[in-house]
């Protein structure tokens, strides 16, 4: 028996070894996570497309939407090269919402009508079931009654219907809902003020959706819902409101992104737009996205999709070749420490 007070030499050696380690590591401060996986989502930033679904078709080349020209691969081919997060025009059309840009005038797409494009999501999760949550923005477009008659403005049962949708192809385990994260809170803004987004190992395997519009539809949607409670999809909204958590905000150098991002709201903005990358500027906008903390960066030009003439892509740093990153830590709210981090390369 050892005497009291003295060590075992092979014990001693191994403490000594192991305060060696810890020292060699770069130390977390107080309240901070010591996982990545603790992380809440929003202290995370992620790559996502702007109309993730659009294809040029060549045999209706329109001189004046040059905006119009570019294509996206499948949307499940995107989750492969890193993205997370999508953009999804709806039309809702003889009952069903589908997906395109323009009616008439610009309809290609990779996926017609929305159960598809879901489908093409849930068949990529499910054989990647601890993917990083997948964020869904819906944007309804308002011009289709004008080009097509067959096009209407979605009313509240048709928006009903959507929640419907939505939980047909993701159901409710595998979404995270408006209800996940007020909890019991009083309001939705009070609950992502004070940490309510799950952590990043909750969060895992599931997506969830934001409806981008802020006229007559989002009014619909959150009649009778206060701070969207058993609603599916979370809204476009700003900090004055109850119901605010997930914001757009398409100007990457708004000084209150990062202000807003702090705050714990969830932030879409814009790397890019127009189709415009030659020279200085378009740099200088992406730069500005990735430091402005949004947890949503999108682009036209996500990986493996860069622009032919300039090779324009926006992509997080540090992937060994033939990888990608697609996601890291928010470098605004994140821990000190793990700022920048790669998820799940």
């Amino acid at each position: 028996m050892n005497t009291r007070g003295q060590l075992n030499p092979a014990v001693a050696t191994f403490v000594v070894l192991m305060a060696a380690a810890v020292a060699g590591r770069p130390q977390l401060s107080a309240g901070e996570p010591a996982a990545v996986e603790q992380l809440r989502i929003n202290e995370l930033q992620f790559l996502g497309t702007h109309n993730s679904y659009h294809v040029r078709d060549p045999a209706k080349p329109n001189k004046n939407f040059p905006d119009w020209s570019y294509s996206h691969a499948p949307l499940d081919v995107q989750l492969e090269r890193g993205v997370r997060s999508f953009e999804l025009d709806l039309q809702y059309r003889n009952g069903e919402f589908q997906v395109f840009h323009v009616a008439m005038l610009d309809e290609g797409s990779t996926c017609r009508t929305l159960k598809e494009g879901l489908e093409t999501v849930r068949r990529w999760a499910d054989t990647h079931s601890r993917h990083l949550p997948i964020s869904i923005l819906f944007e309804l477009k308002q011009e289709g009654p004008m080009l097509d008659p067959t096009v209407k403005i979605p009313d509240a049962a048709a928006l009903d219907q959507l929640d419907r949708l939505l939980l047909s192809v993701f159901p409710r385990d595998r979404t995270i809902t408006p209800d996940d994260v007020r909890g019991r809170a009083a309001t939705l803004r009070d609950a992502v003020q004070n940490s309510g987004w799950p952590t990043l190992e909750s969060a895992r395997g599931k997506v969830f959706y934001i409806l981008h519009d802020e006229r007559k539809e989002r009014e619909l949607y959150t009649h009778d819902h206060p701070s969207l409670k058993g609603r599916v999809m979370f809204v476009r909204s700003d900090e004055s409101r109850d119901d605010a958590a997930t914001l757009v905000m398409d100007d990457p150098r708004d000084a209150n992104i990062p202000r807003l991002v702090k705050a714990g709201y969830f932030i879409r903005t814009r790397a890019d737009s127009g189709l415009r990358t030659k020279g200085p500027r378009p740099a200088a906008r992406r730069t500005a996205a990735f430091a402005s903390g949004a947890q949503i960066v999108s682009t036209d030009f996500p990986p493996g999709e860069a622009q032919a003439q300039t090779g324009f892509v926006v992509e997080f740093e540090g992937a060994p070749p033939g990888q990608v990153n697609p996601g890291r830590v928010n470098p605004v709210n994140g821990p000190e420490t793990l700022r920048g981090q790669a998820l799940d390369r």
